[in-house]
């Protein structure tokens, strides 16, 4: 068998689906392993390692082994991650600018860490680790991972109209606004508008704009199978190769032509927004 990953996704509740776009589960199916990419992003990802602990290759070659139960917030980094058939996970996958909905600290200090949830969530976090291993079976661990983060919600849930709507219009419209005509549409000044952003995102609204840019183009991509990606990059306002390229390579780690292979798809974490016909959606 070849070095590949098992990757089986489901619905969130209800109540979680303006907030999360799906649980997914994931593990290895053979014994070499395997090196899929945690890429730079505008969501979020909370991960229950379910049997051997994973580790994660950072840039810099450095070596990571995050907590069993971690929320990655990545931002401006890539990493690999080395999974085979000792590795299995569950992983509930957030929305864009969605993480500080269930958050009892500020987004800018959750980005580029790997915090376990038991210091995060302390007490809350220890009786969900307690009740996923001695679960019975996935059906009962999805039940209570959806309880545990409809609690969270509930305590920490922040609505601010401006912030939505701009997070709304800057990840869905591919075209590329001013920003400084675009917070006046919102009815704020620019710098009024790039604080507010920036206290409720962790990070400026043009560094979310360049990440959510490149998320969609490769989103659009790898949905329609597209190998020659120039024309689709131009209309997602790259303006020429180069700039695609240097994109891919800081947010992805690679070039636009091996993240499109048939050899990367089978490998890395991207997955398709999660379709609502279905309940579940297997990669």
């Amino acid at each position: 068998m070849g070095t590949r990953l098992i990757k089986i996704s489901y619905q969130p509740p209800e109540i979680l689906r303006p907030f999360i776009d799906r649980f997914w589960t994931c593990e290895g199916a053979s014994a070499s392993c395997s090196s899929p990419i945690f890429a730079a992003g505008t969501g979020a990802e909370m991960i229950f390692q379910l049997k051997a602990p994973m580790t994660i290759i950072a840039e810099d070659n450095l070596i990571l082994t995050p907590p069993a139960q971690a929320l990655y917030c990545i931002r401006t980094r890539h990493y690999k991650a080395n999974i085979n058939h000792e590795h299995r996970f569950i992983a509930i996958r957030f929305k864009a600018g969605a993480i500080r909905h269930f958050c009892p600290i500020p987004v800018a200090d959750v980005i580029e860490h790997f915090w376990d949830l038991n210091v995060l969530y302390e007490d809350e976090s220890q009786k969900l680790t307690t009740q996923l291993h001695q679960a019975a079976n996935l059906s009962q661990q999805v039940k209570h991972i959806s309880d545990f983060l409809i609690g969270l919600l509930k305590k920490h849930y922040q609505p601010q109209i401006l912030v939505d709507e701009a997070v709304r219009q800057l990840y869905y419209n591919k075209e590329i606004p001013d920003l400084k005509a675009f917070s006046a549409s919102l009815g704020s000044s620019y710098r009024q508008f790039e604080r507010l952003f920036l206290n409720h995102m962790g990070i400026t609204p043009k560094a979310f704009q360049q990440t959510a840019r490149l998320n969609n183009t490769l989103k659009h991509l790898l949905t329609h199978q597209i190998k020659d990606y120039m024309s689709v990059a131009f209309d997602y306002g790259y303006y020429d190769q180069s700039h695609f390229i240097r994109a891919c390579r800081r947010y992805f780690g690679d070039k636009p032509g091996r993240i499109l292979s048939p050899a990367s798809q089978e490998l890395h974490f991207y997955l398709s927004s999660f379709s609502a016909s279905t309940s579940t959606d297997r990669k």
